[in-house]
Order: structure tokens, then sequence, then C-alpha cells
């Protein structure tokens, strides 16, 4: 599939053909040729479509980084190909503080249960 240099960024998308239609399978927005081809061998025998990217999707994030494109004020797109792109760390499971509070919470519950904290700090409860 090869688009337009003046269309970038676009979003493609990947469908499954089936019996009753097209089942989606992939979206990516790209913003070159390369990431298009990249994107389209790695689906290859599904069918790949491009749409034009709707404003809402060309938002900046918080710290004001997006991709590589900034959008001007009359809505164009000027092209920034060495701009800094910060991405998010994203960590899976539970925070360190959040098992050490766990751990320390079923001590002292075992240790109330069992009668040691009253026993070591001569405690009358």
């Amino acid at each position: 599939m090869v688009i337009n240099e003046r269309e970038f960024p676009v979003v493609i998308q990947a469908f499954q053909p089936s019996a009753n239609g097209e089942l989606f399978v992939a979206e990516q927005m790209v913003n070159n040729q390369a990431e298009v081809d990249s994107f389209s061998s790695r689906y290859a025998g599904y069918v790949i479509k491009a749409r034009v990217v709707t404003q809402n999707e060309l938002v900046t994030d918080r710290d004001g980084y997006r991709d590589d494109n900034t959008i001007r004020r009359d809505n164009t797109v000027r092209r920034n190909h060495d701009a800094t792109r910060r991405t998010a760390m994203h960590r899976r499971g539970m925070p360190a503080w959040a098992i050490l509070l766990l751990i320390v919470v079923v001590l002292v519950v075992v240790g109330f249960t069992t009668g040691w904290i009253q026993r070591t700090f001569e405690l009358n409860l």
C-alpha cells in the first residue's frame, strides 16, 4: 500500500475477511511510508485500509509531546523529525510499597492473634 506523502499522518487498519463481513484486527497511526510497509508486512493476508486522522487523535499528551508532528492553529501539520519523544513507562503488578504494607499488616494481625505483641510489649487489651 502506497500513501501520498502529503496525506501523513494517517491511520491504517487491518481487517480479517469473514463470511459476515470483516473483523477488525489492528490499527496504527503512521507518519511515513516505512511504518506503512512495516504494518502491511506484519498483517499480510489481511485487508488493509487507510483513513484520515481525526483532530481529536492528534491531541498532545499532558507533557505537550506528540509523535513527530505538531499542529498549527490553522490545522496544518508541521513536520519535526528530530523532536524529542517521551514515552510513558507502564509498570505491571503491585508497587513495592503496597507489598511492604501488606506484609506489615499480615505480621501485625498474626502477632495480635497469637498474643506475641501483647506479651512482648506488655499490653493489656
